[in-house]
């Protein structure tokens, strides 16, 4: 009895193995903290510094002259099991996505990253992630933009221009070491798929990337807009000095019918060796209550997929430190402070 159990094990063992071999790989993070957030006291943080946690599916499979075909499907978790972290209650939250690529570049369909927010997060230089999350929101979009739950319209994240349903993204091959980016959605719209027609069509979301290098500084621009909801475009990149790193971009977002409001993010990031780097950052909108995110942070690695983490940061006028408190922003409001000490792990 005991080696019949042992062979189905191995054989159990062996199908599995083969069945991830062909291309196929699990990946992800896990991000934990504990954070004192003013009002609030001592709490459990989820993604105090990577942003979030989430496990990921994915694979190629080679098809010859040339083309892949390829797909990827990530599921946003929280410690408490929430669907959280840019989830909307479905398994694959975060990107659901099936493409081809080859030498005319990459299209892909399915629930997709914006290459508008792309954009944000390429052209900041390591700071912590819930940093340069509320950073998008200080450029505007308090209303529609900033969406982050299931009453808004087609779950956390959607709304806002984070994670689209529906849509279908081109890609260039490099050209000259630069790529763009154009996204759409069909007629059913970038919420759910189950909105009346007059309502899907008022929905439409667009959004544009354009990224490359010039004289040794990485650079991004990215756009979009939803029909009679919102329009936001960012600029900027990184530059390396050595062992510093220092990233910069402007953004403008105005939400329909509202005056458009600007922003600027200043972040810094200075490996100190021995696996330990400091990050930084100052971001200021101009609003006419001023609101301004600093953020400051120590982080060391235990491993090449392990490291620990302590973070302070500061909101003024209302602008939220707290990456758990990112669906209540507000445009006016008291100053707050957020202090994280956590682990993150990559697999």
């Amino acid at each position: 009895m005991k080696k019949t159990q042992v062979a189905l094990a191995a054989l159990a063992l062996v199908a599995s193995t083969a069945a991830l071999a062909d291309g196929v790989k699990v990946s992800g993070q896990i991000d934990y903290g504990i954070q004192s957030y003013t009002g609030k006291g001592t709490s459990f943080e989820q993604g105090g510094w990577a942003d979030h946690s989430s496990i990921t599916f994915s694979g190629s499979e080679d098809m010859g002259g040339g083309m892949k075909a390829f797909f990827s499907l990530e599921s946003g978790f929280t410690q408490n099991g929430d669907p959280g972290n840019g989830g909307n209650g479905t398994l694959f939250s975060r990107e659901s996505k099936l493409g081809l690529s080859g030498d005319f570049g990459t299209v892909s369909l399915g629930q997709q990253l914006s290459p508008y927010i792309l954009a944000h997060a390429v052209t900041q230089a390591g700071t912590a992630g819930h940093f340069w999350v509320n950073r998008i929101i200080m450029g505007g979009g308090l209303a529609a933009a900033a969406c982050s739950s299931n009453a808004c319209d087609g779950g956390t994240f959607q709304r806002g221009g984070f994670f689209i349903p529906n849509s279908v993204q081109y890609t260039t091959p490099s050209i000259g070491g630069w790529t763009a980016s154009v996204m759409t959605t069909t007629k059913n719209g970038a919420r759910d798929g189950s909105m009346p027609a007059a309502t899907v069509d008022a929905d439409k979301y667009t959004a544009y990337n354009v990224s490359g290098s010039l004289a040794g500084a990485n650079l991004s621009a990215g756009y979009q807009s939803r029909t009679n909801t919102y329009s936001s475009w960012v600029a900027g990149g990184t530059y390396g000095l050595g062992d510093l790193t220092i990233g910069a971009n402007i953004s403008s977002h105005k939400d329909e019918g509202a005056d458009a409001v600007g922003a600027y993010l200043i972040s810094a990031n200075y490996a100190l060796g021995n696996g330990t780097s400091i990050v930084g950052g100052v971001a200021r909108n101009d609003r006419s209550t001023e609101q301004t995110l600093t953020n400051i942070g120590i982080k060391h690695d235990l491993s090449k997929r392990t490291f620990v983490y302590l973070t302070h940061n500061r909101g003024t006028n209302g602008a939220i430190s707290s990456l758990s408190e990112r669906g209540r922003y507000a445009t006016t409001g008291a100053d707050n402070q957020n202090t994280v000490v956590g682990v993150a792990h990559s697999f």
